[in-house]
Order: C-alpha cells, then sequence, then structure tokens
C-alpha cells in the first residue's frame, strides 16, 4: 500500500513514522514544503505520549528524551476556575487502596471524611507543588513537556532515509469518478500518485472541502490564543513538573515548563476581548513582553474524519481548544486507530465507517470534558459572564452529578476514551459539586487509612524535578 501524507507538522510525522512502524510493507510518502513552525500550543502531553513513541513509533526513549527539551507533568493545577481562590488539581494517577478485599478508591473514602483535604490526599499533588517528582511513578503517572519543533526534527531525522519527502505544496487534485484520491500535481511539477491520503495540513485542509465540518461555537466559548515563549527568572522555581492554568479575565493562560524556557498563552474568545487587550493581560500576568504569535479558530470537528480514500489526522480533523491536551490527545488516537485498521494492507468500507464513529464519539468526549471545565467561575468579567450565560450542560455532566448523589455511585463509570468517570468526578467534588458516601466502605476504618495518606504525601521515592531532569534528561 502507498499512503501519501500531505502535511509535515507533528501530526503529519507522526503519521509517517508510525505507519512505518506498525505496517512495515507500506510505502510512505510525505508532502510538505519544509519543517513548519508549529502553533505553539501542543507542548503538554498526555500520559500515553512516551509509549507512542517507543511503542507505535519504535523510538528510543533514552534517546528521544534527551532530545526533545523535556520536562515531566504530573497534572494540571487549575487556579480560580471555580470560586476566587480556588485551585483545581488534574492527575493523571489516582489512589485507591485495599480496603478489605476491595481496592477502594479514595474518592470513595473521603467522601465519608469530607472534614479532610481532598487535595492533599490525591497522588503527587503536594509533590508536585513542592516541585518534586515521585520516581516510583515514572512511566505511568507522568506525562513529558516537549518542544514542538524538536519532536518534528527528531522524528524527521530518524526517518527521512525510510520514507519520500518531497518539499513542495500540493497545486492540484486529480480525482477518479468515485471521488477517490488518484494523482497529486505538486507545485515543482512531479506528480504523486497513492492508495490512501492523509490529509495532515491543519484547519486549510487541503485535500477535502470541509463540507461535513460541525460547528461547535455553541458549546465551546474560547476562539483564539496568543502564543510565545518567556525565559525563566528563577529557574528552580519556575521549572514545575506540572502545567499551570490560571483562569484570567479574559478566558485562561497556559504555563507549561521545558528544560530551556517556558512555554505559555492566553485563550480568550476574539468576539468579546481584542488581541491588543488580552495581550496586555498576558504581559501583565508575566511582567515582561515577549514576541507573540496569533492562533484563530472556529471549533470544529469533521463529521466524516475518513472520506473516500481520504483520512484527516490532526487539526484537519478538528480542533476544540489547546485546554487538556486533547489536540494531541486526538491525533494520537486517530494514528492508532487508522494503523489499526490498515495493518493487512487492506482495508474497506466497515473500516471507514468504524473510524469515523470511534473518532467522533472521542471528540465529543472530550468536548463534553472540557465544556465542563467553565461550569463553575464566579469572575464577574464579559468573558466568563458570556460563559456564564451560554453554558448548557452536557448529557455527561447530568449524569456524573445525578449519579454522584446516587445511593451508591459508581463515579468511576462511563466508556472511557480519553477521559473518564474518575477524571470527572475528581474535576466536580474540587468544584463544589456534592457526593453521597459509598455504600460498602466502613467509616470507621477510614480515618487511619487517610491519615496515613496525609502523613506521606509525597510518595516512597520523592526528588527534586530539575535536579533529576538536569542530570538524567
Amino acid at each position: 500500500m502507498r499512503i501519501v501524507i500531505v502535511g509535515g507538522g507533528s501530526a503529519g510525522w507522526l503519521t509517517a513514522a508510525s505507519i512505518l512502524h506498525q505496517v512495515p510493507n507500506s510505502e510512505v510518502v510525505l508532502i510538505d514544503k519544509d519543517v513548519p513552525i508549529p502553533l505553539g500550543v501542543g507542548e503538554a502531553t498526555i500520559i500515553g505520549f512516551e509509549q507512542f513513541l517507543s511503542n507505535d513509533c519504535g523510538f528510543e526513549s533514552n534517546e528521544f528524551l534527551k532530545e526533545l527539551d523535556v520536562g515531566l507533568k504530573g497534572g494540571i493545577l487549575f487556579p480560580d476556575w471555580g470560586y476566587e481562590g480556588s485551585k483545581v488539581w488534574h492527575p493523571f494517577t489516582f489512589k485507591t487502596f485495599p480496603f478489605f478485599d476491595v481496592q477502594v478508591p479514595m474518592i470513595d473514602a473521603w467522601s465519608h471524611c469530607k472534614d479532610r483535604d481532598f487535595q492533599k490526599l490525591m497522588v503527587l499533588y503536594t509533590a508536585s507543588m513542592s516541585n518534586k517528582i515521585d520516581k516510583t511513578g515514572l512511566g505511568d503517572s507522568y506525562a513529558l513537556h516537549v518542544d514542538c519543533l524538536k519532536v518534528i526534527k527528531y522524528i524527521r531525522n530518524k526517518i527521512e532515509d525510510n520514507i519520500k519527502f518531497i518539499k513542495s505544496e500540493v497545486k492540484t487534485i486529480k480525482r477518479d469518478a468515485s471521488g477517490n484520491i488518484n494523482t497529486l500535481i505538486l507545485e515543482n511539477g512531479e506528480k504523486v500518485s497513492g492508495d490512501l491520503f492523509v490529509d495532515c495540513t491543519g484547519f486549510s485542509s487541503v485535500l477535502k472541502d470541509n463540507k461535513d465540518r460541525v460547528d461547535l461555537s455553541d458549546r465551546l466559548y474560547v476562539n483564539t490564543a496568543l502564543a510565545g515563549h518567556i525565559p525563566y527568572t528563577n529557574r528552580k522555581e519556575q521549572f514545575r513538573p506540572y502545567v499551570n492554568c490560571p483562569a484570567v479575565d479574559s478566558g485562561w493562560i497556559w504555563e507549561i515548563p521545558l528544560q530551556s524556557r517556558i512555554g505559555s498563552g492566553i485563550v480568550f474568545n476574539r468576539d468579546i476581548t481584542s488581541p491588543e487587550d488580552a495581550k496586555q493581560e498576558f504581559y501583565d500576568h508575566w511582567g515582561q513582553e515577549v514576541d507573540l504569535k496569533l492562533i484563530d479558530w472556529t471549533p470544529y470537528y469533521d463529521n466524516n474524519m475518513w472520506d473516500k480514500n481520504v483520512v484527516s489526522i490532526g487539526l484537519s480533523a478538528g480542533f476544540i481548544e489547546p485546554l487538556e491536551s486533547t489536540g494531541l490527545a486526538l491525533i494520537i488516537e486517530g494514528i492508532g486507530a487508522l494503523t489499526r485498521l490498515i495493518g493487512s494492507e487492506y482495508y474497506n468500507q466497515y473500516d471507514v465507517d468504524y473510524f469515523n464513529a470511534h473518532m467522533k464519539f472521542g471528540f465529543e468526549q472530550c468536548i463534553d470534558f472540557v465544556n465542563m471545565h467553565y461550569s463553575k467561575s464566579i469572575k464577574d468579567t464579559p468573558f466568563w459572564r458570556y460563559v456564564r450565560d451560554n453554558y448548557k450542560m452536557s448529557r455527561t455532566q447530568e449524569f456524573y452529578l445525578e449519579n454522584m448523589l446516587s445511593k451508591d455511585p459508581t463515579i468511576c463509570g462511563g466508556k472511557r476514551f480519553i477521559f473518564g468517570g474518575i477524571n470527572w468526578v475528581h474535576w466536580l467534588i474540587q468544584m463544589g459539586f456534592e457526593i453521597s458516601p459509598k455504600d460498602y466502605v466502613k467509616p470507621d476504618k477510614l480515618d487511619a487509612i487517610l491519615e496515613s495518606l496525609e502523613d506521606e504525601p509525597m510518595g516512597k521515592d520523592v526528588v527534586d524535578h530539575l535536579e533529576f531532569c538536569d542530570r538524567f534528561l
């Protein structure tokens, strides 16, 4: 099978690397004008990114961890997303402990002892707030912060000799009578044929006509970002093993510490806040001015991400917003689904339909989870008033809120794609929503268990994040 990938950003090179490794008999062609400058909003990864590079792409972790300007990410802190002064902690690891013959989630135990500080019972929270990491959790409790441009350059250097890389742009698309692409005519005059085409051209979606795009503006509240690089003023203090995402007057700010600098940006709604005002709020937040790149989008997804012999991966498939790294998560999920379906070097309409249903389900789950983050703010600014006036609770949120108050809540229930029930409930209870006690937990035994968690909040093998990365990465 000859697979032609158009677009050389993160989505394009990750797709090429995975297909090369997972579908070894395929011929891979990648077309792009050159190594692009990334959007700058994908520097915080998800928990499976390191495993994806290792298992799905065949790269050596000891090698790429030293090449990508890596910091560790134990979770995300969301200051001021509920009431003023609140902090929501979204970790990658959720504590369970033996209670008789049952593994009891810490959240169930806490439901009987609500006078205790919920966050201090969560694995990695106290350690992360002290800029420390638990070495026993490496591999399954930490994601990565990475330099996007270095990711692209690393993958290109590793696989360029094993694919056909063409530096050019698509000029004309030739299709057969059924609508399948058979030939791309490039700006350099080359003609490229293929069996399957992967569109990684971003918002422009060069290989498709975008007729199937689903506009998500009525469910999501931001559509613009300003992104830039912040130099360290105190690397020891600022090189945190988590992403900091404070809510601000016009939206929210991300802070992603890499080894050499901080990737940061402000996310807002351009119909409410001007880029100039957002830029000033960003400068005020950091106390300095830096070069910023403006990124505009309309939140959407493609209802048919695989149409005929064209598969959309990355921004061409859809984009929600930068929150919770859903863009990268959906890229990896899309690549994984694609390689599984074409692994036999053959696919049919059933595979196409499955891919579209699977990815639409994933987008919908991510949209609901991201949307929920905005459900409780009391900030009295034009943006947050707009959010409150237009917020509509999703069926997913209604399910969890109803379930949390039931006689015997199944808090970890619900079909998991990227975010499952436990992610939802951790968020909701930190924003002030109630949860009923689990019937199977005996309150008289809980205090000692919870005390032990508070006495050893940082885990068994805790080291300084900066010192660890400087020494090993």
